[in-house]
């Protein structure tokens, strides 16, 4: 990466939705948490932004995904703002990560040259989980540089990974929708971030918060949270 004041500039995460006051704002504050959990201070290297391809720029987040990215963290999400994705954002990014297809051909039409760096979460979760079971790519302390380790060795593994129905891909829009079916999508993101980190540092002990699972099975989600 271009040096910056002397130290390596951030490797830097974009998350799109539509919106963007929904799924890419929770997904971004689940991932900034669960590098924070996983990697300490070294977490300040991955940078973790979002944006939305129809966004309303200024537009606040979702009440629900507010509530639930506190219970999820233990901690009340920063100010946050709906903001339009454009090719700036795609350029800067080094991975960009898509809630559906759709959203990864929109990235796409904007800049064709992220090609090789733009994946629906499901679709990376899916390839860092193979990753993981081969020993293709190795655990480091350093996000940054695992992150980059993961991202070299996805594209490959596209086609050979793929579901049967393309649509599994996807991770649906669920705002407006009442607040227990955006709490499942909730778990949905958990799990496959987690999935995604487990290719980076092994997953730390943690206890899973039971404000998540209230109104749900009654037993913590294999996601972790």
């Amino acid at each position: 990466m271009t040096p910056r004041g002397g130290t390596a500039a951030p490797f830097r995460v974009l998350v799109v939705c539509t919106a963007n006051v929904s799924r890419s704002p929770l997904a971004a504050g689940l991932l900034r948490h669960r590098l924070r959990e996983r990697f300490g201070p070294l977490a300040d290297r991955v940078e973790v932004t979002s944006a939305g391809t129809r966004a309303l720029p200024g537009l606040p987040v979702d009440p629900v995904a507010a509530e639930l990215l506190e219970e999820a963290t233990g901690r009340p999400p920063g100010p946050s703002t709906a903001r339009l994705l454009d090719a700036r954002l795609v350029e800067d990014a080094d991975l960009v990560v898509g809630m559906t297809r759709e959203h990864r051909r929109a990235v796409l039409e904007l800049v064709p040259a992220a090609q090789r760096r733009t994946f629906t979460l499901r679709e990376l979760a899916r390839i860092a989980r193979e990753l993981h079971r081969t020993g293709r790519v190795r655990g480091t302390a350093d996000p940054a540089a695992a992150l980059r380790a993961l991202l070299a060795a996805a594209p490959p593994l596209r086609g050979p990974t793929a579901p049967a129905d393309p649509a599994g891909d996807d991770e649906p829009d669920v705002h407006g929708l009442p607040a227990q079916e955006q709490r499942r999508t909730g778990r949905r993101l958990g799990t496959a971030l987690d999935e995604v980190l487990a290719a980076l540092a092994p997953d730390p002990a943690r206890a899973v918060p039971q404000a998540l699972t209230r109104g749900g099975s009654g037993s913590a989600d294999a996601s972790g949270w």
